[in-house]
């Protein structure tokens, strides 16, 4: 076991704290701004929040589908509107009021200012729902506005040395418009597709969100049809967007649409398809957006030249499903995703896998939520396994990425990764959470060839274990400190990383 108290680490440390005193003094004089405030929308780094939800939707409280973000707040306030309070548990009672106050923070006041600054020793390769650091140190600072219709979010941020060569970021930045029960957003926003709390093999916060356009229902109630009603109460988003121009084929267009819907109370499932698609010197007709949105897009099939020529994009279907239960007076579930690289007989095939158990229970005025979850980002790897294949494609060659990461999972392709978590949350508002996972990188050790390729290189087995803590310091600020041991050092975007340390500070207002 390495220590970080080593001297390399401690010149590491001292050489940010520049960063540190840098970035404070920028970010605190924007506080200074008037305006008014409230966020249609709750983030996908909100791993607190996320779990109070959860346990609310696993007791029937919420009805509304959870499984994806970013979660409207109408939604969830409707249903906290109409839900009955007679027979709430203990541990449901705080789950309400921390929900309740979570809005209000965001509703009560005429100004709504947030900042974070982290400072850490590695930058954040293999990513969890929640983790707020991408880069090894960021500075973030937003502020809101919202009316009757319209909501306007507007973010800057500033990364030192990273990936992608962008340092200054309008990460996060929105402008949001209610059209009945639909919310037209533009924007680039964090999203987290499916019941994963380590991974989304479709759609995860792993990469910088891209920027375009979304449609999303606020509220989700179910269809009065009778034809329809069975459905249950049902959620539907979409987003357009552009990738990097800097990529083996510039300009390309992001397509994404999910529904999740609850047909019972404790069932949750959910589609979704994601796409790349035109691009430069590619077809970008509306025939060619007609083939992709119906699937047409087999080389040698129903007019789709043999060479790909007219090929319309690159697409990936995915079905999860989630599963409530009690158990020994504990609410858990059984989750998985299924994330088709291919189609054959108009269902997903040549796919990935995930499948995952979780359990929330409150002990000795704790809640307590624990997380075993299995990700398998290899082709088939249930039958055939077919190597660089996932996340990979012949005409976009630098794959299912965005960034320098990838647009799914953030283990990228042809890895698996098994992995037992905990978090604990006081009443004092302090949160204890601890990982261990099981992580073995590009498994077969072989690459695409460049552009495309895992960012782990020729890959590696890792064993790595993950200490948090994040302690209020007042009613405006929140410290977190992590720690992650690794088993050794591995290579992630031609960077080598071992075990490191970070802190992470909050401001909201």
């Amino acid at each position: 076991m390495k220590s970080i108290m080593d001297n390399k680490k401690v010149k590491s440390l001292n050489c940010k704290l520049w960063f540190v005193k840098f970035m404070l003094a920028v970010i605190l004089p924007s506080f200074a701004f008037n305006t008014l405030s409230a966020a249609p929308w709750i983030d996908s780094g909100d791993q607190r929040l996320r779990h109070h939800i959860q346990l609310l939707a696993d007791k029937n409280i919420l009805t509304t589908p959870v499984t994806t973000w970013p979660l409207a707040w109408s939604s969830i306030i409707h249903d906290l509107k109409n839900a009955s309070y007679d027979k709430l548990d203990e541990e449901a009672f705080w789950s309400v009021h921390y929900v309740k106050h979570s809005f209000a923070r965001q509703t009560e006041s005429d100004i709504r200012l947030n900042a974070q600054l982290s400072v850490g020793e590695n930058t954040q390769a293999v990513k969890y729902f929640g983790d707020a650091r991408r880069e090894e140190s960021e500075a973030k600072a937003s502020i809101d506005w919202m009316g009757d219709k319209l909501a306007v979010h507007l973010a800057a941020g500033y990364a030192e040395e990273p990936l992608d060569g962008d340092q200054w970021r309008a990460d996060g930045s929105y402008v949001s418009y209610a059209l009945g029960n639909w919310a037209l957003t533009a924007g680039a926003v964090d999203r987290w597709w499916g019941p994963g709390w380590h991974s989304s093999l479709t759609l995860s916060s792993n990469a910088r969100p891209i920027l375009g356009l979304s449609l999303q229902r606020r509220n989700s109630d179910a269809f009065k049809s009778a034809w329809l009603s069975w459905i249950g109460p049902w959620q539907f988003t979409s987003i357009a967007g552009q990738l990097e121009s800097d990529r083996h084929l510039p300009d390309a267009y992001f397509l994404g649409a999910r529904i999740s819907f609850k047909p019972f109370n404790n069932l949750e499932l959910a589609l979704s398809r994601t796409a790349q698609w035109g691009g430069e010197g590619r077809p970008q007709s509306l025939s060619s957006l007609k083939d992709l949105i119906i699937g047409n897009d087999n080389r040698g099939d129903s007019g789709i030249a043999i060479d790909g020529s007219n090929e319309p994009g690159n697409q990936q279907a995915s079905i999860d499903a989630r599963y409530n239960f009690s158990l020994a007076q504990t609410s858990s579930a059984l989750y998985f995703q299924f994330t088709g690289e291919d189609e054959a007989g108009g269902l997903p095939s040549r796919g990935l896998v995930q499948l995952g158990l979780e359990s929330s229970f409150l002990y000795r005025n704790i809640q307590h939520r624990f997380v075993l979850e299995a990700s398998d980002t290899s082709s088939e790897s249930y039958s055939t396994k077919r190597p660089n294949y996932a996340y990979e494609h012949g005409i976009y060659r630098s794959g299912y990425r965005y960034k320098q990461r990838p647009i799914g999972a953030s283990i990228d392709n042809d890895s698996r990764l098994i992995s037992l978590s905990a978090d604990h949350y006081l009443a004092s508002g302090q949160q204890f959470s601890w990982s261990l996972a099981a992580i073995d990188l590009n498994t077969d050790t072989t690459n695409a060839g460049s552009p495309g390729g895992s960012v782990y290189g020729e890959g590696t087995e890792v064993s790595m274990a993950t200490l948090k803590y994040a302690l209020p310091l007042n009613e405006y600020w929140q410290a977190s400190f992590v720690y992650h041991q690794t088993s050794e050092s591995f290579t992630f975007n031609n960077k080598v990383l071992d075990s490191g340390a970070s802190l992470i500070l909050d401001f909201r207002y």
